[in-house]
């Protein structure tokens, strides 16, 4: 039995069992997802519901996501690009993610992923411009070079809102790519956080307790 064979061999199980490893670990990925689209959804209450252009904005946003609750997809899309024509309210740039959101879904990652991108530097508020990176990271996390995702992450780990979630992103970028020193060192950062959401700091001393052993 050749070296080569022995070594492919060897690098076939390595890979089975990063994989593996990957798959336990995207209920926490998803789980983050979910609080930054809560976020988002909550973040939008801003604006003024006795302006009647911004509630049919609403409004039209509301049948968008119904549309798409009940899987007519096409519909929701067209839905969205009519809310993203009226203007730059911030349910534009909400129609606007959440068109991205669908289109990852339905398998046109590239095209989602884009859309993000150009709200990172376009979208009505730095806090959406904020989400769109993590939404950008975290769809890319099996698809983008981890190195140029990290640094994406880099400006989010100073800002008060959005630490918590760009920490925990990049510890799961550190462990997807086997680096689990690197990944238990921003897992304890992040318990050490004297202020933290409590669902986040659960998480953190999980998987501090997992690479631990």
């Amino acid at each position: 039995m050749s070296e080569e064979f022995i070594r492919e061999v060897d690098e076939d199980v390595k890979e089975e069992k990063r994989m593996k490893l990957w798959k336990k670990f995207l209920p926490y990925i998803i789980s983050i997802s979910l609080g930054v689209i809560l976020s988002t959804s909550g973040y939008v209450l801003w604006d003024n519901y006795s302006n009647k252009v911004k509630q049919q904005l609403g409004d039209d946003f509301t049948a968008a996501v119904e549309l798409s609750n009940d899987e007519d997809v096409d519909a929701a899309l067209i839905a969205l690009d009519r809310i993203v024509d009226k203007g730059s309210d911030g349910y534009v740039t909400m129609a606007k993610m959440k068109k991205a959101s669908l289109l990852i879904d339905r398998g046109e990652l590239q095209k989602g992923l884009d859309i993000y991108l150009d709200l990172e530097k376009n979208a009505v508020d730095q806090s959406f411009r904020d989400i769109s990176t993590i939404l950008y990271v975290m769809n890319s996390l099996d698809s983008k070079d981890s190195d140029i995702l990290i640094e994406k992450l880099k400006p989010l780990e100073d800002s008060q809102i959005w630490k918590s979630s760009a920490l925990e992103l990049k510890a799961f970028i550190y462990l997807k790519n086997e680096k689990r020193k690197e990944a238990l060192e921003v897992f304890e950062k992040i318990v050490s956080m004297p202020s933290k959401p409590s669902s986040l700091a659960s998480r953190a001393k999980n998987m501090i307790d997992f690479l631990g052993k």
